[in-house]
């Protein structure tokens, strides 16, 4: 199976994000291997752009260690690529970044990190780090962003409060909802509202329970998209009324004039992050590990979360300098809701197969 960032997100928050200007740079000590650059990978476009325009300089500024940038697909096909150039003697990168999904197909890519050397890592929660068998992390989690309940506010005036909302008779032919099972991480919204959390998911009979539970949707679901433009265009033409969204697009809607909210159910939205992971055969551990800090204290998460309106990883307490305009458009204080990862890596295809039968009705 695939994961991968979404491309329609990234496009559409590019031509609507504003730079709020340069973050107060913290005081961190230049080191002796400072000279060397490291190369750095992250999402192409808008995600690379922004980094390497508001969070890199004020990295470099901070430590005088400079960032190579460097475009990777967002797909597990990098992953591959990564293992193919380890292999050779001469790994790609130093950092990169990377979804739970596909580091956890290709945990042997990274290093561990050294806790020591990353002393703000203790302040990102545990539910977004990857850690080895040990209980070594292998992932420093950089940012985030969710997928919520977005409704027409002209059509339906009141907000709802619940993913269960969804299941109103009221929405019948109204919803847009993301067609692959394990990217629309619809089992985790059912396991969430409707039966206590994703322990249901730990057997092929819980799977199926919520997946039967997913599948009484169909009646409100018009549109089960595989283009979230679709959907987007279809939500602000008004053939849509509601579904299942990115929070921060849907902010650009609003900012844009159209009829739309965004709800963070109380059960949460459905939260996926980007993390940073120290390359295999990299020879600049230190400098790597000394940029991962950075990127995770208050300072970076503010410029990142204001520049990229990614949600930040650190608690919102941690953030004084970031305002609650700029957190609201981007987050909730609400606990999200963590996909199943695993059972996504280990299960995919079999999920699919039996979605696809549930909602054709076979």
């Amino acid at each position: 199976m695939t994961y991968k960032f979404n491309s329609s997100r990234r496009s559409v928050l590019k031509g609507t994000a504003v730079a709020t200007g340069a973050l107060a740079a913290p005081a961190v000590l230049s080191k002796a291997w400072a000279a060397e650059p490291i190369k750095v990978s992250s999402y192409g476009g808008y995600f690379e752009d922004m980094l390497a325009e508001y969070a890199y300089p004020e990295f470099t500024k901070a430590t005088g260690i400079e960032v190579q940038t460097v475009s990777q697909p967002g797909g597990f096909e990098w992953f591959v690529q990564l293992k193919t150039s380890i292999a050779a003697g001469s790994p790609a990168v130093d950092v990169t970044m990377g979804g739970y999904g596909s580091i956890l197909r290709a945990p042997e890519v990274l290093i561990p990190i050294d806790e020591s050397q990353v002393p703000n890592l203790a302040n990102v929660p545990d539910y977004l780090i990857q850690r080895t068998a040990d209980g070594t992390p292998i992932t420093c989690p950089v940012l985030a962003w969710y997928a919520t309940l977005v409704t027409n506010t002209e059509l339906f005036p009141t907000t709802p409060t619940s993913w269960a909302d969804a299941w109103d008779p009221k929405f019948e032919g109204e919803l847009g909802w993301g067609r692959n099972i394990d990217s629309s991480y619809l089992l985790d919204i059912v396991a969430a509202t409707f039966f206590g959390g994703n322990d249901i998911m730990a057997t092929d009979e819980g799977l199926m329970t919520c997946m039967n539970k997913a599948a009484e949707l169909k009646d409100n679901v018009r549109l089960w998209f595989r283009d979230e433009g679709q959907f987007q265009a279809m939500l602000q033409s008004g053939e849509l009324n509601g579904g299942q969204y990115y929070h921060d697009v849907t902010q650009v809607m609003i900012m844009d004039g159209f009829p739309v909210t965004s709800t963070f159910p109380k059960e949460g939205g459905v939260i996926d992050f980007g993390s940073w992971g120290l390359v295999q055969g990299t020879d600049k551990i230190d400098a790597c590990q000394e940029f991962m800090n950075w990127s995770v204290s208050p300072e970076a998460q503010t410029s990142i979360t204001d520049n990229l309106w990614t949600a930040p990883v650190l608690p919102r307490d941690m953030l004084p300098n970031l305002s609650d305009e700029s957190f609201n458009r981007a987050s909730s204080t609400i606990e999200p809701i963590v996909p199943n990862y695993e059972v996504y890596v280990n299960k995919g295809d079999w999920l699919g197969e039996k979605w696809n039968e549930l909602l054709s009705g076979v």
